[in-house]
C-alpha cells in the first residue's frame, strides 16, 4: 500500500474524532452573595461560574457588605492531560471531551467598624503632619484673593399713602 492511502483515512479520523477541554472555574463564599472581581471584571455574586482559557494566577476580589474586602491571587494550576506533550493527544487526537472545574471557596471576616476615638486620633495626626508641609522654595506666591466691593444699600422709596375721607 503507498503512503497516500493510508494517511487519508488517518486525517479524516484526526479531523472527525478530535478532543475538547472545557475549563471552568467555581467560586462560592461564606457568607454567599459576596460580589466577585477577575482581575478588576465583574463576575457577579457567588456561586458564580467562570470558563476561563489559561491556566496562571488570577487575582480575585470578594466583596461583602458587612465583611472586609477579601482580595486572593489564586494559581490555576494545569493537570496531567493540559501540560505539555499531553496536551495535544488530549485536545486533538481523543475522541472525548475533558472537563474540568475548579472550584475555590472563600471565607470572608466580618467587618471591625473603626473606634471613634482612634478615627479622630488619626484626623488629628493628619492634621499636625498637613501644617508641617511647607511649599517648594520655588513655587509662585499664592495668589491675593480680591475681596469684591460690599453692594451699595438698598433704598425703598416712600410712597404717600391716599386717605380716603372717612379715614384718620
Amino acid at each position: 500500500m503507498n503512503r497516500a492511502a493510508w494517511l487519508v483515512p488517518v486525517m479524516c479520523l484526526a479531523c472527525f474524532s478530535t478532543g475538547c477541554v472545557t475549563r471552568r472555574v467555581l467560586i462560592t463564599s461564606d457568607p454567599p452573595g459576596a460580589v466577585v472581581y477577575r482581575n478588576g471584571q465583574y463576575l457577579g455574586p457567588t456561586p458564580v461560574e467562570e470558563p476561563f482559557t489559561y491556566y496562571g494566577k488570577y487575582r480575585y476580589r470578594l466583596v461583602h457588605e458587612g465583611y472586609e474586602p477579601l482580595d486572593v491571587v489564586q494559581d490555576l494550576e494545569a493537570p496531567w492531560y493540559e501540560l505539555p506533550g499531553p496536551d495535544f493527544v488530549s485536545e486533538n487526537l481523543i475522541p472525548y471531551t475533558f472537563r474540568e472545574v475548579k472550584r475555590l471557596h472563600y471565607q470572608l471576616q466580618p467587618a471591625i467598624p473603626p473606634r471613634p476615638d482612634a478615627i479622630r486620633a488619626r484626623a488629628e495626626g493628619l492634621r499636625g503632619e498637613a501644617r508641617s508641609i511647607q511649599p517648594p522654595p520655588d513655587a509662585p506666591p499664592p495668589p491675593q484673593r480680591r475681596t469684591a466691593p460690599a453692594p451699595p444699600p438698598i433704598t425703598v422709596p416712600s410712597v404717600p399713602i391716599a386717605r380716603s375721607p372717612g379715614m384718620p
